[in-house]
């Protein structure tokens, strides 16, 4: 008699302690492997993460992402990763998409020539390379640098909020 072994039982995925949902917002999306579902975080970028904590407002949300896309479209961000799925561009670019660019280009240099040159920095660091408000080499002497940089982020995000009349 042949003796069978045994099936192996089908784990969940493991997408680590429940703590670690409490810092992000995640979906849950499908996987090749039925009944097994993996967790995507849908606040890559710290725009996200600051209004999802309360800590700016809706307006500020709204100017920031405004000029995240116009920062994207001016391709003046690093684009060795993508941070959404919807800014993946097709085929070659033709005469079109480079007058597109450029007016991306001086649709950017007006918002941050109305914000101002120390404010400006911080929009270009945050809103328009996803790091954070911290991490800006405007507060880096700073002995509180998330909170400086925070307060810096909502001056500047107030400032460019008037600029696209929200």
């Amino acid at each position: 008699m042949v003796k069978r072994k045994p099936k192996k039982r089908l784990t969940p995925a493991d997408h680590g302690p429940d703590e670690r949902k409490q810092h992000a917002e995640f979906i849950e999306v499908e996987t090749k492997i039925a009944g097994v579902k993996a967790i995507r975080n849908v606040t890559v970028d710290p725009i996200a993460t600051y209004y999802r904590r309360g800590s700016i407002s809706h307006f500020q949300f709204q100017a920031a992402e405004t000029f995240a896309t116009k920062f994207r479209q001016a391709q003046l961000s690093a684009t060795y990763a993508r941070m959404r799925f919807n800014d993946v561009p097709t085929g070659e670019p033709n005469v079109n998409a480079l007058d597109a660019i450029q007016g991306a280009k001086l649709q950017v240099r007006d918002a941050l020539n109305f914000v101002g040159f120390p404010l400006a920095r911080i929009l270009e660091h945050v809103a328009g390379h996803c790091y954070t408000a911290g991490s800006w080499d405007g507060v880096q002497h700073s002995n509180r640098p998330e909170q400086e940089g925070m307060t810096a982020l909502r001056l500047a995000l107030d400032g460019l909020k008037t600029y696209y009349r929200l």
